[in-house]
């Protein structure tokens, strides 16, 4: 298994991904909208916490680089954001979809997130 993405206690940096498809090739990000959720597994119907381009608040905490054709994504996550997994640790999947001005999916991609320690 592939680890996207290492997390320890005190760790507050931004993540950064730039998404691509099966070929390698940057999704084009013009005019989409991004949202990012980390779950307990691929398939878990709760989320941690959600992150989306179109959201407010903390929701918005997921930016879109410049250029936007380059596919490039920073997630600014916060203290709080580890409210409900403070004392747990292990492998976590993070899943991203994007989606075009008619909110139509066109592209989707699961990442491991591996927390390490227990954050508090």
């Amino acid at each position: 298994m592939s680890v996207d993405l290492q997390i320890k206690k005190g760790d507050t940096r931004d993540w950064s991904f730039t998404l691509s498809d099966s070929s390698g090739d940057a999704v084009d990000l013009t005019s989409a909208r991004v949202w990012f959720r980390l779950k307990a597994s691929e398939w878990a119907s709760s989320t941690y916490f959600d992150r989306d381009t179109g959201g407010s608040g903390n929701d918005s905490d997921i930016t879109v680089g410049t250029p936007a054709s380059d596919g490039g994504v920073t997630i600014t996550p916060s203290a709080s954001d580890w409210t409900e997994i403070s004392d747990n640790y292990g492998i976590y999947v993070g899943e991203f979809k994007v989606s075009d001005a008619n909110q139509d999916v066109f592209f989707t991609k699961d990442v491991t997130v591996d927390i390490q320690e227990a954050l508090f």
